[in-house]
Parts: C-alpha cells; sequence; structure tokens
C-alpha cells in the first residue's frame, strides 16, 4: 500500500506486479484515505474505528426488531475477544462486517419485494463484500439464493440487477488479469497450491475451533445459539444460519488461521444480527443476556478490560496465536511507543534481496521500496504461489514453506532468469514476462492468456514437494 500511494504500483515488491492482498476495497479505501491524511496508519485507525461503530449503528437500528433486541447483539460483539480483536486491527474485517449487515437488510427488502432497486442494491452489497474478501461469498450464498427463488418470476428484473449489482466485481477481476495478470489474488493461488491433504487441514480447522473456545468462550457459543434461534424463525433467517454454518465449514476446511478468532467474526456477527432480528420476549432476551454474561466474564480482560498491561506472546504448538496480544505493546494504539505511527519516509535505498515467511508487512516498512522480499510461504510471490509446500517439513497454518528452485535467490538479484531446472525456468520465464514485462506488449499478454488456459508446463510438482531443492547451483564456500 505504501507502494501505491508513494508512485510505485498496487504491488508489494516494486520490481513485480503481484497481488498480495485478498481485499480491493479495502486497499483503495485505506490508499484513499492515506492521500489525503498524509499518514497511513492513522488511516488505517480512523476507518477502522469509525466503520465498526457504524455496524453498531446499522445492528441496533436498521436490523434489529426491537431496541432491546439490538443492544443485546450489540453486546455480544462488544464482549466477544475475537470481534474486538479484529475491529481496530487494520484488516478488513470491519468493512467487511458493514457489508455483511448491508447485504443483511438489503436481502429483507429483496426478498419480500419487487422492486429493481432493492434487488440490485443486494447484489450491489454482496458484490462489494466480495471485494472486501471472496470467500465471504459463501456466508451470504443462501440468503442469494432465496432472494433468486422469489424472483424467479420476474427474469427481466433478477438478471438486470444481478447484472448491475456484479458490476464492481467484475471490473476488478479484468482489471486484475490485465494489470497483475491473474484474476485472482495471488494469495489464492498459494493456498490452492500448497498441497496440504484435506484430511490435516480438516483436523487443523477443528483445533482451530477449540482454541477459540479456549480463549474465548463466548463467541462459538453465540455462533451456535444463533444458528439455533435462525433455524426455528423466518424463512430468511434460516437462511441466515445455514449461511453461517457452511461458511464455519469452509473455515475447518481450509484449516482455519494462525491468527486465533479471526475467520469467526463474520459467522459470529450473522448470529448477533439473528438475535438481534428475532421477536423474541423481553423476559427471553434477558435469560440470553445472562448466559452472555456469564461466557464474557471470563475474558473480559482481554475485551472491556484490556488496559495497557494486555499482552500474549506465546505460540502454542498448534501454531495459533493471539495476535492482538503478540503485537499490542509494540503496536496497539494506546500502548506504542511515540512515534510508531509515524508516516516512513518511503524514500528509495539501495536494493536488497531477503527470504523470510511472516512479518512482511513490517519487514517491508522497515527496508523500504528498494529491498526485494522473497515470501518463501509464496503469498507475495509469484513463482512460489505456484509450487507446492515442501512436505518434509512441518507445517504451520497460514505459513506454507515452499522451497526455492535452484538459484531462485540468484535470479532476483541478478533481474535474470538463470533457473537450473528447465522445466521451472521455463514457467518463470512466463511468469517474469506476465509480472515483469511491459504491461502493454503483445508478448506479455499472449503469456497472460497462455497461462490462465493452462497452457504452459508447470515445474515438477513432486520434485518440490516431497525431495530436497538446493537453493544454489555453486558449490557451498568453505
Amino acid at each position: 500500500m505504501l507502494n501505491f500511494v508513494n508512485g510505485y504500483g498496487a504491488t508489494f515488491n516494486i520490481d513485480e506486479r503481484v497481488q498480495p492482498y485478498t481485499h480491493p476495497l479495502w486497499f483503495l479505501l485505506i490508499s484513499g484515505a492515506s492521500a489525503l491524511t498524509n499518514n497511513i496508519f492513522a488511516s488505517t485507525f480512523v476507518l477502522s474505528i469509525g466503520i465498526s461503530l457504524a455496524v453498531f449503528w446499522v445492528l441496533v437500528t436498521r436490523v434489529a426488531s426491537t431496541f432491546w433486541a439490538g443492544v443485546l447483539g450489540a453486546s455480544v460483539l462488544v464482549l466477544s475477544k475475537a470481534y474486538v480483536d479484529f475491529s481496530t486491527s487494520g484488516l478488513e474485517n470491519p468493512l467487511s462486517h458493514l457489508l455483511i449487515l448491508l447485504a443483511i437488510v438489503l436481502g429483507v427488502k429483496a426478498s419480500e419485494g419487487r422492486s429493481l432497486a432493492a434487488v440490485t442494491g443486494f447484489f450491489l452489497t454482496c458484490s462489494l463484500l466480495y471485494l472486501s474478501r471472496p470467500d465471504l461469498l459463501v456466508l451470504i450464498c443462501p440468503p442469494s439464493l432465496l432472494v433468486m427463488i422469489r424472483h424467479r418470476r420476474a427474469p427481466g428484473v433478477l438478471i438486470k440487477a444481478m447484472s448491475i449489482g456484479a458490476l464492481p466485481a467484475i471490473a476488478w477481476t479484468l482489471f486484475s488479469l490485465y494489470y497483475y495478470g491473474f484474476p485472482f489474488p495471488n494469495t489464492a493461488y498459494a493456498k490452492l497450491a500448497a498441497g496440504i491433504p484435506i484430511g490435516e487441514r480438516v483436523i487443523q480447522g477443528g483445533i482451530y475451533l477449540l482454541d477459540s473456545v479456549s480463549r474465548d468462550r463466548l463467541t462459538l457459543a453465540v455462533v451456535l445459539g444463533g444458528t439455533i434461534i435462525g433455524s426455528r424463525s423466518s424463512l430468511y433467517d434460516k437462511t441466515l444460519a445455514l449461511g453461517g454454518v457452511l461458511y464455519l465449514a469452509f473455515v475447518v476446511s481450509i484449516g482455519g488461521d494462525f491468527m486465533s478468532g479471526r475467520f469467526l467474526t463474520a459467522p459470529l456477527l450473522v448470529a448477533a444480527a439473528v438475535v438481534a432480528r428475532s421477536h423474541m420476549s423481553r423476559q427471553t432476551l434477558q435469560v440470553i443476556a445472562i448466559g452472555v454474561g456469564v461466557l464474557a466474564v471470563v475474558g473480559i480482560n482481554a475485551t472491556l478490560f484490556s488496559g495497557s498491561s494486555y499482552e500474549n506472546t506465546r505460540i502454542g504448538d498448534n501454531g495459533i496465536a493471539d495476535e492482538r496480544g503478540y503485537y499490542f505493546h509494540r503496536y496497539g494504539l494506546v500502548a506504542a511507543p511515540q512515534n510508531t505511527f509515524a508516516q516512513p519516509a518511503w524514500e528509495m535505498n539501495e536494493r536488497s534481496v531477503s527470504v523470510l515467511c511472516g512479518n512482511l508487512g513490517f519487514t517491508g516498512i522497515d527496508k523500504g521500496p528498494g529491498a526485494h522480499l522473497i515470501d518463501d510461504c509464496g503469498l507475495a510471490d509469484p513463482l512460489l504461489a505456484r509450487l507446492p509446500a515442501e512436505r518434509t517439513r512441518k507445517w504451520r497454518i497460514g505459513h506454507f514453506q515452499r522451497q526455492l528452485p535452484t538459484d531462485y535467490q540468484e535470479s532476483i538479484e541478478q533481474d535474470a532468469n538463470v533457473l537450473a531446472d528447465d522445466r521451472t525456468r521455463t514457467y518463470y520465464e512466463s511468469i517474469r514476462t506476465i509480472t515483469r514485462g511491459k504491461l502493454n506488449s503483445l508478448d506479455r499478454l499472449r503469456e497472460v492468456v497462455r497461462m490462465n488456459l493452462g497452457r504452459i508446463q508447470e515445474p515438477d510438482w513432486d520434485m518440490y514437494h516431497h525431495t530436497k531443492v538446493p537453493r544454489s547451483s555453486k558449490p557451498p564456500v568453505d
């Protein structure tokens, strides 16, 4: 993002066009705000806090059936460790939360009437949600199907509304294909190509849920409670509950995340919305509120009462971290040292090449635009994203380390393709043309088509997956 606002392009390393982020809408919002404030950190805090407050307002005033039902739904969010952690983390969660609530509000109108504006607004919000985080379409899929079924007898209205609504997602996908050379974020290819068996991912996904329960008693309990309430409510609420279940199943299937609770805030918000929409009696709401309070007391020091002393830097054997506790003392708004959030000068310095996995953002900010960081987890590297993770080492969720092809670091340092393996060298030459070639050259556009149609022979999967690959063809120096 600092590269973009300083004129180096919307990419991570300035010498190659790669999309390492999954949230183009959030990326553009922060970039626009940074252009006005001249401080990317202040922009991120202001947007995160402002949008999070807007979420509470929409929940209480537009989603809830009664004021007290809305207060209960909002209280659930405030008392959830996961929700608090990722409402001001700098990630796209706040924007996703707001778009989910807007989709719920517009979905009600779209499913009840035949207004072109209501149906278009709903699908437009779904399109924007895709640009905030693509996998959240799983969450909103059941309500979308209900809207389509309700309007099946007015196909003209439905097709027109869906076509208009899809325009932002289509426009970005076409831009991504043109600028980056691929329709989806580099992170998607990195995760799809990791080669981790589904059984291992599901086990890790189950561990992710258990980890959440151990740190945060409230979040999954409310998701479960909201699912039960939704399944006994209106057809629309049933679809919301089903969306939450499907998204949880998706989270488990991918192995969860290394950030505790990050992927649980969306289904939690949907559950809170279902509770807020319900027409339960005041006595029933009071009983639920007492249960919420009991569950919340255990972790209240990490939510409402978390002060400047809050810290948790331990990462267990499961590879999952309390992300807010890990970084709070260094980068928390109330605890960070003075000048932590000063805008980096971002001036071109001496070119350097480093290999690392994790802490890419902090390292990139520290080293400046002249640094080229080879992410051997593949998230920000166009070649490594398309190679499998090394099976000879233990993997950590979200950190699937790849083996560097022989002489890959030398290739980056020399800005040339000197890879030792013939198949990998041919494949990398195509990627180099796409990510480093002149944007509008015919050779580059031809390679974009060939690569996306699978017309380029891929490197030897088994070699990078199961055997040790030397990093350099040069003999070791004594």
